[in-house]
């Protein structure tokens, strides 16, 4: 094993710690929704989160993965990289003004007309003032993927908004808010940490170095990985604003805690693939491909390894799990098993997504995403009127199998080889 990837791995253990303990305060936070607020609020509460991240990926532009991918490929040093994220965040303000806009002209129509449900009005408000925040928290924690610093990563993406979130929620409840202050809650967290992570890159003093590439061809080079990205979330998160138009919102509570109790599996995975996407652009611009399968191929070797224990005791321990949420929580054990199984379908065949955005095959991926996507749909819409919400997981489990076969079989054709080698 040599060094570089020694470090990867005992890298890639921090980060898991770190996510150990944002799971952990996940677990928290959506336990303290369902039992101060109630599984209605939590059902809204997913809702308009999934619409928010969503909303903050498609208007983030692709430009986290491309800043990844561009400090990677040319190895650009920390005043360079700077100017990068500069240069996203003005683009992305600039944006992030229309979504805002039509929700908030438009929050009536998509709370009365598509989820019949007054409630939901507050929520996309409160939507509106917080979206930029959100998109500036992507941009800043990709610049800590592309710039290496994963201690910063782990603390501002898992530590701080969680322990924050918890204190906003115990703090609404204990003054008596209900509702919609679930999601002020997380919106505030998110809003504080930003402030933290803008004092931690800027200078007081501007960087006077040029920019790498203009603000055209930076849009340029990360707009297939907006679409591959939002795509790939929406494949995942599709389901539940599905559910939300055709089920009462106590059941999308449900599906979203049993989503989020199966999707356990992915910390192994997304704690490894995220520590090896800098490296990966870095040795595909140098073109070394022989030390790029070699990544791919250990990575998802022990990523594939780490997640058989977890997804073992997910399936097990289903009930058990779902029971620290409510009693009636317990009634997606079901769901909860087949999600963690296509999670462990993702650990077994590689970070496939990743693979494609950092080797310049972005366009590929999102194509693919592309075509999932509009599957999804219609399985869930085929599938949630005969089974419910255990329908709605079929069809993220088929989908996702389809997804990942399909990448891997392009990667195997296109960089020659197989992820699982």
């Amino acid at each position: 094993m040599n060094s570089d990837f020694k470090k990867i791995i005992s890298t890639s253990g921090i980060n898991f710690l770190f996510r150990i303990f944002g799971l952990t305060m996940s677990f928290v936070t959506s336990i303290m929704i369902v039992r101060l607020f109630g599984l209605d609020v939590s059902g809204r509460y997913s809702i308009v989160f999934t619409i928010s991240q969503a909303a903050a990926m498609l208007l983030a532009l692709g430009i986290p993965n491309a800043m990844v991918m561009i400090v990677g490929n040319n190895r650009l040093d920390m005043g360079q990289a700077k100017k990068l994220l500069i240069q996203g965040l003005r683009v992305t303000l600039l944006f992030a003004a229309l979504p805002s806009l039509f929700f908030f002209f438009g929050s009536d129509f998509i709370a009365v007309k598509l989820y019949d449900d007054k409630e939901l009005i507050n929520y996309f408000l409160m939507l509106i003032i917080s979206l930029p925040l959100f998109i500036f928290h992507e941009l800043f924690l990709y610049f800590f993927i592309a710039t290496k610093k994963f201690i910063k990563y782990g603390l501002l993406m898992f530590v701080l908004p969680n322990v924050l979130l918890a204190v906003f929620l115990y703090l609404f409840y204990k003054l008596g808010y209900r509702g919609h202050f679930s999601f002020l809650a997380f919106a505030l967290s998110i809003g504080l940490v930003v402030l933290i992570e803008a004092f931690l890159v800027f200078d007081l003093k501007p960087s006077k170095k040029e920019n790498i590439l203009s603000t055209n061809e930076l849009i340029k080079t990360a707009s297939p990985m907006m679409f591959s990205g939002l795509f790939l979330f929406l494949l995942n998160w599709t389901d539940v604003l599905i559910l939300g138009t055709m089920v009462d919102k106590t059941q999308v509570g449900i599906y979203y805690n049993a989503f989020r109790a199966g999707s356990v599996g992915s910390l192994v995975i997304i704690s490894v693939n995220l520590i090896i996407m800098p490296k990966m652009a870095e040795l595909y611009g140098k073109g070394n491909l022989s030390d790029f399968k070699k990544l791919v191929n250990n990575t998802t070797r022990i990523v594939a390894g780490l997640s058989v224990p977890v997804t073992a005791g997910l399936i097990l321990m289903a009930p058990f799990i779902l029971s620290f949420f409510d009693e009636q929580a317990v009634e997606g054990a079901e769901t909860m098993i087949i999600i963690a199984v296509g999670v462990f379908v993702s650990a077994a065949l590689g970070n496939v997504d990743q693979i494609l955005n950092m080797s310049g095959n972005a366009r590929i991926f999102r194509n693919i995403s592309l075509a999932c996507f509009f599957v999804n749909i219609v399985l869930n819409y085929y599938l949630i009127p005969l089974y419910g919400i255990n329908g709605s997981a079929w069809a993220s489990l088929i989908t996702n199998v389809l997804l990942n076969v399909v990448c891997v079989l392009y990667i195997k054709k296109k960089l020659g080889f197989y992820t699982f080698a």
